[in-house]
């Protein structure tokens, strides 16, 4: 990281291992580093649509129970709200909130809660302090897991589909398609069946407008988070030949008032 860099943050995260000896391994400090990395990667992409390396620094390191001071790095523009999202959304997560935190998708959570990792074994972890520019804000600790499958099964799932932008797809085990879903702005993890003609297919369509049914797994708050049992992706780019709707043409003035905050209101359940 370069002053210049520097200079243009005003934020920055510390992670303060405190092991269960009196002495930390080498081992502890880089799975602990290892899983912060992830974390900052997984928000990174909900703030950014990118995965990066490179949009974070370590800012200091310090080894009487080993801190890792991590600062975002301003490059190519302003990158915002990353510490905030972060600092805040384990705060929400570790005090127990049913409701996914802004920025924290299936994947972060899912992720976040393998941190458990660190609290077993040889050499463990009592306890990870995560403070933003001096203030405490959260304590990570053994019951990471129990608290991110929390907000993990406080949803509900629908048959359904999802229009957004196809932007990535991961042949990895289960193969699967991430969209940007259009109300949210979120991305959407889709397990699609395996299969030569599967790929193809789902290939022809990355970086386009799509439409996905199946099953819709959503956040307590009607956040989509993913879909399973994909049935099919189908284009959906729009046909600028078609004639535009008219005033008046959609029933419900609310949805014409403002058609993403009633799509949002749509999904949200009843009774959260």
């Amino acid at each position: 990281m370069t002053d210049q860099d520097v200079s243009k943050s005003s934020s920055e995260m510390t992670f303060i291992v405190q092991p269960e000896t009196e002495t930390a391994s080498v081992s502890l400090l880089l799975n602990a580093l290892d899983h912060i990395n992830r974390l900052l990667r997984d928000v990174d992409y909900a703030i950014l649509g990118a995965r990066s390396e490179s949009h974070w620094g370590i800012r200091k390191l310090q080894s009487s129970a080993p801190s890792i001071t991590v600062q975002p790095l301003f490059r190519n523009g302003h990158y915002p709200q990353a510490v905030e999202a972060i600092s805040d959304g384990l705060r929400a997560v570790t005090d127990g909130t049913d409701h996914p935190p802004q920025y924290f998708t299936e994947q972060a959570l899912v992720n976040l809660g393998k941190m458990r990792r660190l609290f077993s074994g040889k050499n463990p972890a009592r306890s990870i302090t995560v403070l933003r520019d001096g203030e405490q804000m959260a304590t990570i600790k053994r019951d990471i897991s129990d608290k991110t499958n929390r907000i993990l099964t406080a949803g509900y799932q629908n048959l359904g589909s999802l229009e957004g932008t196809l932007e990535a797809i991961n042949v990895h085990r289960t193969p699967t398609v991430t969209i940007w879903d259009r109300i949210s702005g979120s991305p959407v993890r889709c397990s699609i069946p395996s299969g030569a003609d599967w790929l193809s297919h789902v290939k022809g369509l990355l970086g386009m407008r799509v439409l996905v049914t199946g099953s819709i797994h959503y956040f307590v708050n009607g956040t989509p988070r993913s879909i399973a049992d994909v049935t099919a992706i189908e284009d959906a780019t729009p046909n600028t030949n078609l004639p535009r709707a008219e005033f008046g043409s959609i029933p419900d003035p609310r949805a014409a008032a403002d058609p993403t905050a009633f799509l949002q209101a749509v999904r949200r359940p009843a009774e959260v």
